[in-house]
């Protein structure tokens, strides 16, 4: 069993922390199963799937063989890009439960999964998409010529689509309708060589580049520039962001490293009121139970010691893991209301923490019934 050590740094913009993780062999592509809490890490020069699991044990899954690459999660499996064939492994047993040559590629490289089991596959070198089904391990031509090389692709399921990031100079990212399976360019990035693509609880787009050695972001509509929220990275490949856990994965294929960086956002919050409190409060969600949306209040009397007070608004599961930090940021005294999005929860019994200044105000309890 192999061991992997890693240290603390900091990246750049959106991320605060991030731990590094060494010794793999060209990591390609990264994935995470919700279930067992675990992430699996395709490394192409040893052609083995390692995994991390939630204690930051990093160790070997299998041994695939051969040139491995995308990797993705579904139905307690892990399916593997693998030169023109595409493998499963089941994640209990480590046992291969899938293999499906795809006569007539040229080099699968990743590939995505959308709620039924169907898989979307890139083959860079054919310029083509694949679907695969789970269940039969029948595929078929999906888009017969994409044009630009395809690399990374993504499931966006809420707006209808398959999102493909290119390789090549002012890499375009595509999009396949899933109404009529046309393809179309969404944007022409001014990078390069564009490798992975995610998208953030908040639908914003990520994009690795080793064009700059970079991981980009954009919103939905790609309506803004981009921003880069990593940098000074080493051929960023196939990158992941952790929804639950708001942690964006990604694999240096250049160093052998895994960085995973947490993710801050700015939050949603909105004042709703310009009296100032006489005192602390954390409101009762509203409404109760929901589905999947609700608003929280609270209130922040004047800071006495500076103009701000730091403000923390952590979601926590029924066994008292953090699920989401849904503020932290510093605010003046007032009266306020955040959204809170439990799309990807499952039903059950939440509680909502505020703390002020590093101090606990309040503790409620919430429920998402679905």
């Amino acid at each position: 069993m192999k061991f992997i050590k890693y240290i603390f740094i900091a990246l750049i913009f959106t991320s605060v922390t991030s731990q590094v993780f060494a010794q793999f062999s060209s990591p390609e592509s990264v994935t995470f199963d919700s279930v067992s809490n675990r992430y699996f890490i395709s490394n192409t020069s040893s052609s083995k799937i390692m995994q991390r699991d939630r204690n930051n044990v990093v160790t070997d899954f299998v041994t695939v063989g051969g040139s491995i690459h995308g990797v993705t999660v579904y139905n307690n499996k892990v399916y593997v890009c693998n030169g023109t064939r595409v493998r499963g492994y089941d994640l209990t047993t480590a046992a291969e439960v899938f293999n499906v040559l795809i006569s007539g590629s040229a080099f699968l490289n990743d590939l995505t999964a959308d709620a039924n089991g169907t898989l979307y596959v890139s083959d860079f070198s054919g310029r083509r998409i694949y679907k695969v089904n789970t269940a039969t391990q029948e595929y078929w031509i999906y888009v017969p010529n994409t044009t630009n090389t395809p690399n990374g692709v993504y499931v966006d399921a809420p707006r209808n689509r398959l999102l493909i990031c290119c390789w090549g100079a002012s890499a375009p990212v595509r999009q396949v309708n899933f109404a009529d399976s046309v393809i179309s360019t969404i944007i022409t990035t001014p990078y390069s060589n564009c490798d992975g693509i995610s998208l953030d609880r908040f639908n914003n787009v990520y994009i690795s580049t080793w064009g700059i050695q970079s991981v980009v972001r954009y919103d939905i509509n790609f309506s803004g520039p981009a921003v880069v929220v990593a940098t000074a990275l080493s051929n960023p490949a196939d990158i992941y962001v952790n929804k639950r856990t708001d942690t964006l994965a990604i694999p240096n294929a250049g160093n052998n490293t895994v960085v995973f960086s947490k993710l801050e956002y700015p939050s949603a919050v909105n004042q709703v009121s310009g009296e100032i409190p006489n005192s602390f409060s954390l409101k009762q969600n509203y409404p109760n139970p929901f589905n999947p949306n609700t608003i929280i209040s609270f209130s922040i009397p004047v800071n006495v010691k500076s103009e701000t007070s730091n403000v923390k608004l952590i979601i926590y599961n029924s066994l008292g893991k953090i699920v989401y930090n849904l503020v932290n940021e510093n605010r003046n005294a007032g009266s306020y209301e955040v959204n809170f999005d439990g799309s990807n929860l499952s039903s059950g019994v939440y509680f909502y923490t505020l703390i002020i200044n590093g101090n606990t105000v309040a503790t409620k309890s919430m429920i998402l019934m679905k």
